[in-house]
Formats: C-alpha cells, structure tokens, sequence
C-alpha cells in the first residue's frame, strides 16, 4: 500500500486530508444555490418610524410585477416559502415593547395578537447599540416565516391586492426612543 508521506505514520493524516478535501468541496455548492434563490416580491419605499398608534406600510412590487402574494403563492413550489425579512432596526434607547406585525390588516379590525392577519412580533433588544461597539457593522437581519399566514389569508380570502405590513407596540414606546426599521421586504428563499 503507497502512502501521500512517507511511512505508515501519516496514513491517517492522509485520510483526514482527504476528508476535510471532500467536505469543503461538497458544501460550496450548496452555499452558492442558496443565495442564488433568494427573490425580493416586494419591499417598503422608505425608513419606518413606530409610535405608539398602529402605522401602515405598503409594500412595493419588487422584480414581479404584482405584490398580490395570493397569486405568488399560488404559483410557488413546495419547497420555497415566503419570509418577511427586517433590516436595519436601530433606536436610540431600548423602547421597552414588544411590536406586533400584521399582513393585509383590514382598517376597521383593531389589531390583536392571535388573529388571522397577526405574523408575529419583533424587539429591539440588539437595535441600540452599546457604548464600546462597532458603530460601523451591520446589524443582522430579522426574518419571520410569513407562509402559513399567507395560506390561511388566501383560504380565507383575506388577501388584498395591495400588500401592506401593520405594526402596533404593546404599548406606548418608551419616551425619546425613535423605533426605526430600515426596509420591510417579502422574500421567496
């Protein structure tokens, strides 16, 4: 049996190189297809500022040609799903509540957590950043699973033709904070 190095010593070494060889190269691949399949639908046009009263934001048609996510959805296989991605949450002190985000949220039903339109809620926990941080890295995005949501709006013919996203705090952000989002954008990955 011939070795890669010389002697018997570094036949394990060998296989290990070998190993690690064939792994890296079989996930480079996959990394690559991944983001690769990721499309924006449709996106917010500006920074939103949250207050203590619900704000509306519509969505803006991204690269397709509709935001009416019944029809995407309809159209999209079971193996993508549909996210709702955040970018860019900042504030200038930690606003002390919990906002709660709604898909196509009637203008006449208060919003509740718990109801059809409700696709969960985020926290600016990580938002304000503390005093010895990198002021110059990004943060992470927030992203919530919004494809059972949606099947269930569609089902129930709750969908609008116009996609819009309804933020409401639990309660009354604390004084001076300025809850920002960056972008709101409905992804397919």
């Amino acid at each position: 049996m011939k070795y890669a190095f010389p002697g018997p010593r570094f036949a394990g070494l060998t296989l290990a190189l070998l190993f690690v060889y064939s792994g890296i190269l079989a996930c480079k691949p996959a990394q690559n297809m991944q983001s690769s399949q990721e499309t924006v639908l449709a996106s917010s046009a500006s920074a939103i500022e949250l207050t203590a009263a619900p704000v509306r934001v519509k969505l803006v048609a991204g690269k397709s040609d509709s935001t009416n996510l019944g029809q995407i959805l309809q159209s999209l296989p079971a193996s993508r799903s549909l996210y709702l991605e955040l970018t860019g949450l900042q504030a200038v002190k930690q606003p002390g509540t919990l906002f709660h985000l709604y898909l196509d949220l009637p203008e006449d039903v208060a919003p509740k957590p718990g109801n059809a339109w409700h696709i969960g809620s985020i926290n600016f926990y990580n938002a304000v950043p503390g005093p010895d941080a990198p002021k110059d890295k990004p943060a992470l995005p927030t992203t919530i699973d919004i494809a059972d949501v949606l099947r269930n709006l569609r089902s129930s013919q709750k969908l609008t033709a116009d996609s819009t996203i309804t933020i409401m705090a639990t309660h009354p952000p604390e004084a001076g904070s300025k809850p920002m989002i960056g972008q709101l954008a409905i992804i397919v990955k």
